[in-house]
């Protein structure tokens, strides 16, 4: 584990992501046996089973939030970020910086961050921090993050989002 303080404790949010993704696979498994199962006879179930056309949205969806969660976990796992982020914490004037323009900023560290991240940062004094969210609907959070690091969340996205699988 590395020793940057931001890459630490942003190693420990990306655990939650690992586990919402090991879910998010575990639906997606679930949705495509339910789609390759042969229909029961009408008169054999008191509730009819979801229309094909319902499953593969659900498993569209489920498939779209994978790919989303495995880009953050790329994200999160480069070590760049820590870098940028201690830069950041340690000077004023790069946090002014990164506080103006937070896309272009991450850009010139050779970081894209997702369109849909919005980073409000906050400086007091010689104090900096940001909350982070993520707007994009398959993968929703929020995240706060100070010079000492990242601050764990109340809960992850998956236990907030359900488990469509088991509703299907």
């Amino acid at each position: 584990m590395p020793d940057n303080p931001h890459q630490v404790t942003l190693q420990r949010l990306l655990i939650l992501h690992q586990e919402d993704l090991a879910d998010l696979r575990t639906q997606a498994l679930r949705l495509r046996e339910m789609l390759h199962r042969r229909p029961p006879r009408p008169d054999a179930s008191p509730k009819p089973p979801p229309s094909r056309a319902a499953l593969q949205r659900d498993l569209a969806g489920i498939e779209r939030a994978i790919s989303k969660h495995e880009q953050i976990i790329g994200f999160g796992d480069d070590e760049r970020v820590g870098e940028m982020l201690q830069a950041i914490a340690n000077d004023l004037d790069l946090a002014r910086q990164a506080a103006d323009a937070p896309h272009a900023f991450a850009a010139r560290w050779g970081l894209e961050l997702p369109a849909t991240l919005v980073i409000d940062p906050l400086i007091v004094g010689s104090e900096v921090s940001a909350r982070v969210r993520n707007l994009d609907p398959d993968m929703p959070f929020e995240i706060t993050w100070t010079q000492d690091g990242f601050q764990a969340p109340a809960e992850s996205a998956a236990s907030r989002s359900g488990d469509i699988a088991e509703h299907a």
